[in-house]
C-alpha cells in the first residue's frame, strides 16, 4: 500500500478514539457521584444525631489541637472561601491559556470562572437541600455559616484547585512538572477539608461529600469537554511521503 493510502486512514484512527473518550470518563463520574449520594443518605438517616464516626474523630480533634495547629487550619481555611478560590481559577486562565489575543485570554479566564461558580452554586444548594446541623458553636475556632453537609469551603477549594492544575498543565510538557501541579492541587483541596474538621465547625462526613461532589463535577465536566469540545485532542500522526 502507497503512503499516500496510509495516510487517508491514520488521521481517522486516532481523532476516533479520542472523541470515544468521553465514555469512561463520563462512567468515573457517575461512580463518584453515587459515592457521595450514598453517603448523603447514611448522614440523613442519622439526622437529627451523628453517625458514630463523626462525633468520634470530632472529640478526638477537640482533645489535640493546639493553638499552633489552630492558626495553620485558619490560614489554609482561608483559600477554600469562594471570593478567594475562584478569582484563583481566574488568574490560572488568563495566565496558561493558549491563547495569543487578550480577548481569547479574557474569554478561557470568565469560561473557567463561570464553570468553578456553577459546581459551587450547585454544592451550596444540596447544603440547603441536607440542612444538617453543624457541630456545638462552643468548639469553634474558626467562621462558618449556613448548614454543615457538604463542606461549602471544602467544595469549593477542590473544584478550583482541579481547574487550575488541569490548565496549568495544558502548557507543561514536562511529566514531573505535571505531577507536581497536580500534586499541589491535592494538597490545596487536602489542606482546606482538614482545617474545616480541625476547627471544629465541620463533621469529617461533611468534607468527604464536598471532595466526592467536587471530583465528580470535575471529571464530569472533562467528559463533557471531550465529547463537545475536543480541542486539546492529540495531533493526528503524520505520515512523511504523504
Amino acid at each position: 500500500m502507497s503512503a499516500v493510502g496510509e495516510s487517508e486512514n491514520l488521521p481517522l484512527k486516532p481523532r476516533r478514539q479520542w472523541n470515544n473518550s468521553w465514555r469512561p470518563v463520563v462512567a468515573v463520574a457517575g461512580g463518584v457521584a453515587v459515592g457521595w449520594i450514598l453517603l448523603a443518605v447514611w448522614v440523613r438517616g442519622y439526622t437529627p444525631d451523628v453517625p458514630p464516626p463523626d462525633s468520634a474523630i470530632h472529640e478526638w480533634i477537640l482533645q489535640h489541637r493546639t493553638d499552633s495547629t489552630i492558626h495553620i487550619a485558619q490560614i489554609s481555611s482561608w483559600f477554600g472561601q469562594t471570593d478567594v478560590a475562584l478569582p484563583l481559577i481566574v488568574v490560572a486562565g488568563l495566565a496558561a491559556t493558549q491563547s495569543t489575543r487578550r480577548l481569547g485570554r479574557v474569554r478561557a479566564g470568565v469560561l473557567l470562572v463561570s464553570l468553578g461558580g456553577i459546581g459551587v452554586v450547585i454544592g451550596l444548594r444540596l447544603n440547603d437541600f441536607v440542612g444538617r446541623v453543624r457541630p456545638p458553636l462552643a468548639d469553634w475556632a474558626g467562621a462558618a455559616g449556613g448548614s454543615s453537609f457538604p463542606s461549602g469551603h471544602t467544595t469549593a477549594a477542590t473544584i478550583a484547585a482541579g481547574l487550575v492544575a488541569w490548565t496549568l498543565t495544558r502548557r507543561i510538557a514536562d511529566r514531573r512538572g505535571q505531577i507536581a501541579t497536580w500534586a499541589a492541587a491535592g494538597i490545596w483541596a487536602g489542606a482546606v477539608g482538614w482545617s474545616r474538621v480541625w476547627l471544629g465547625v465541620h463533621w469529617p462526613t461533611d468534607v468527604i461529600c464536598g471532595w466526592l461532589f467536587a471530583a465528580s463535577f470535575l471529571i464530569l465536566a472533562r467528559g463533557i469537554q471531550l465529547k463537545w469540545w475536543p480541542g486539546d485532542a492529540p495531533p493526528a500522526p503524520v505520515v512523511e511521503g504523504a
